[in-house]
């Protein structure tokens, strides 16, 4: 029933083909800048991320996706004053016969404001994006959209992204993909919109709250849409309350608009290395033909001043 159910999934997807490009992590917190350009270098430290995303576990074919990005500011770090700041991430999707694996570049500049920071980012790079319909089995034998595998198709693409923040506070808004895409199944211009994407825009904010002494809260949400006049997919937002203790250990919940529940558990190890998990649960029917999607990252921070960065994940939370 597993396997029946995402050739159904993967067929409907062929036949409309119109998807959003941008990759979707629960510990969205942590992956800030696969979203938003401008974020490159907003911690003051050359850091490196890394996720692995495990998504509707017992199903076959769902997606799994891998994750790495680096990203720091430009420049000695004996200057306070540093302003440009780049990054670059690597991204890998599998789901069914599909692959996709992006390699995109970050460039960000930073104004500095009484208290705060803005900063503008832009992004560039491209995808490869393969599919392998010929693997599958459907019950339509004559669908035309199965009739053509895409090998490495080259879907260049920009972005662009704006970033305040404070030391509590941020707030952010981008548009990871400005370019519309399509999917040239058969070697010919297509002259619709039936394998196009469409473009992401993402709003995000955050605050941190002192509770005690140890302990602080932090309420942060992550809005997504995506359209292009013709196609809209339904708007969702992760909003997520987490409480951070001894500025070590982080533990959260997420609610999806889109029918879901998340857990998050987050670890300073020490003050460089730190890894979190994650653990996704849908609340509809869909519940019954998968056992949930886990999701691991792991961070480390080049410090070149330790008596500045304690623990610099949550010292300067954003």
């Amino acid at each position: 029933m597993k396997k029946i159910l995402f050739i159904v999934f993967a067929s409907v997807a062929a036949g409309r083909a119109v998807a959003q490009s941008d990759p979707h992590y629960t510990m969205f917190m942590y992956n800030k800048l696969m979203y938003n350009p401008a974020y490159a270098g907003s911690r003051d430290v050359t850091e490196i991320n890394a996720t692995y995303r495990d998504q509707w576990v017992g199903i076959e074919g769902a997606p799994k996706t891998i994750n790495v990005s680096a990203d720091g500011l430009v420049g000695s770090h004996m200057n306070p004053d540093r302003r440009v700041a780049a990054g670059i991430s690597f991204n890998s999707e599998s789901i069914g016969v599909e692959t996709n694996t992006d390699i995109m570049t970050y460039y960000s500049y930073k104004i500095k404001l009484a208290s705060s920071t803005l900063a503008f980012g832009l992004s560039a790079g491209a995808k490869l994006y393969t599919a392998n319909y010929s693997q599958l089995n459907p019950y339509q034998t004559n669908d035309q959209n199965l009739q053509h595998d895409v090998k490495n198709a080259f879907l260049p693409n920009f972005g662009t992204g704006i970033y305040w923040s404070t030391d509590k506070a941020f707030i952010g808004a981008s548009i990871p993909n400005l370019l519309q895409n399509y999917y040239d199944k058969a070697g010919e211009k297509l002259n619709n919109q039936a394998s196009r994407e469409i473009r992401g825009y993402y709003v995000s904010a955050g605050y941190v709250f002192p509770a005690s002494e140890h302990i602080k809260i932090e309420p942060q949400f992550m809005f997504r849409y995506a359209g292009n006049g013709t196609y809209q997919l339904p708007a969702n937002a992760d909003l997520n309350l987490s409480a951070i203790f001894y500025n070590r250990v982080l533990v959260g919940a997420t609610w999806r608009t889109d029918k879901s529940v998340e857990g998050i558990i987050h670890m300073q190890v020490y003050h460089k290395f730190n890894m979190g998990y994650a653990y996704d649960y849908s609340l509809t029917a869909f519940k019954s033909y998968n056992s949930g999607t886990h999701e691991i990252v792991l961070g480390y921070d080049f410090i070149r001043d330790n008596s500045q960065y304690t623990d610099p994940r949550f010292i300067k939370a954003f």
